[in-house]
């Protein structure tokens, strides 16, 4: 009997399902559905919807043709993002972080543990940057994918329904203005665009959700729903989600997600800290949409073949110096089949400070 090679890549995926996933607010409301391709590329159709009426006709004549909705078809090569880490004999021997300083691990057991914090790591960065591309196509209808020699883009800028009020006397930096018939407004008009998808949940930048529980028809609006004991609204609903409120059967929530932007630096050279929604946006959508996040194929070498998977891990080693190496790798892009079952409007001007800017002027404040 043949023994096990645990780092071998069919036992690590097996492994890497076992391991926590990260909350992914973006990704487990719009795009559920997983569709892994055995090819690198991935082919999806873009549909907008219309409402023709089937016509009169005489009964001495025949029915009319008509035209087929007519759909854009693309096919596109999701380029890989990933990151590996390096393990050398120093970072076995040693006690690792937050371990125990008298624990009797053999360097075999610290190598295990090694490799399950830098899984974690790298599964959490590549989680991190499927909400990144979920966020900007839907503040954008755009995914720029950028890094080192790779430069690709999906723009879906023509056909996504966006929309900017921020100029006008319905936008939310007016306190006054009537947000609740804004939002019946903008119901229907969903519906007429979407062929009758109903808009259920609304995701709300920062500032857009301080605008709008700043608003006065607003608050007069929510005094008359019913609260119970733990369930008044805002409330938190998840890590980084907090349920703004509940208007005509849709869930308004606010997302509290950042990222960090390695092409937009300080003065410092330090990446800035980015919002996954832009703070003055808000995204209506509807559940009922069909939508996918696909994933392409991966191929490592001729030994190990191609994957079709979200994940693909490797690993591998150099003996001069004694060097592991741990890769995880995938290539993911949102698809919105759907997509009416998405508008974005821009909601106000104004942009509240970052948390970071808010704490950095108390210190100041204070010396």
């Amino acid at each position: 009997m043949s023994s096990i090679n645990i780092y071998d890549t069919r036992i690590m995926v097996a492994a890497l399902e076992k391991i926590p996933q990260p909350k992914r607010f973006l990704k487990d409301s719009f795009f559920p559905n997983e569709f892994r391709s055995v090819q690198e590329h991935i082919d999806f159709d873009v549909k907008k919807y219309g409402r023709t009426i089937s016509p009169f006709v005489s009964d001495k004549k025949g029915t009319s043709a008509v035209e087929r909705p007519g759909f854009d078809f693309r096919s596109f090569v999701p380029p890989t993002t990933g990151a590996h880490t390096v393990t050398t004999a120093a970072d076995i021997i040693k006690r690792g972080f937050g371990a125990n300083v008298y624990a009797n691990e053999t360097p075999t057991q610290r190598a295990a543990k090694i490799m399950q914090s830098d899984f974690i790591m790298l599964n959490n960065m590549i989680a991190r940057r499927e909400e990144w591309m979920i966020g900007r196509l839907l503040c954008t209808g755009k995914i720029i994918m950028q890094g080192d020699g790779v430069y690709q883009e999906i723009d879906l800028g023509k056909y996504w329904n966006l929309e900017d009020i921020s100029g006008t006397d319905q936008s939310l930096d007016n306190e006054d203005s009537d947000f609740t018939g804004f939002l019946d407004d903008v119901y229907a008009e969903f519906m007429r665009r979407s062929n009758g998808l109903v808009p259920d949940r609304v995701v709300l930048g920062r500032t857009a959700a301080r605008r709008i529980r700043n608003n006065k028809r607003w608050q007069l609006e929510q005094q008359y729903y019913k609260t119970e004991l733990g369930q008044w609204t805002p409330r938190w609903a998840q890590r980084g989600v907090k349920l703004v409120g509940l208007y005509m059967g849709m869930e308004i929530y606010e997302y509290l997600e950042w990222y960090l932007d390695e092409f937009d630096k300080d003065s410092d050279g330090n990446p800035i800290e980015k919002p996954m929604i832009d703070d003055n946006v808000m995204i209506l959508s509807s559940t009922e949409a069909v939508t996918e996040f696909a994933y392409g194929a991966i191929y490592l070498n001729r030994q190990n073949g191609i994957y079709a998977l979200p994940r693909v891990p490797h690993i591998w080693s150099e003996n001069n110096p004694a060097v592991d190496y741990l890769q995880l790798q995938s290539r993911p892009v949102p698809i919105p089949k759907d997509i009416d079952g998405f508008m974005t409007i821009k909601v106000c001007k104004s942009e509240l400070n970052s948390p970071k800017e808010l704490a950095e002027a108390a210190v100041k404040k204070k010396a």
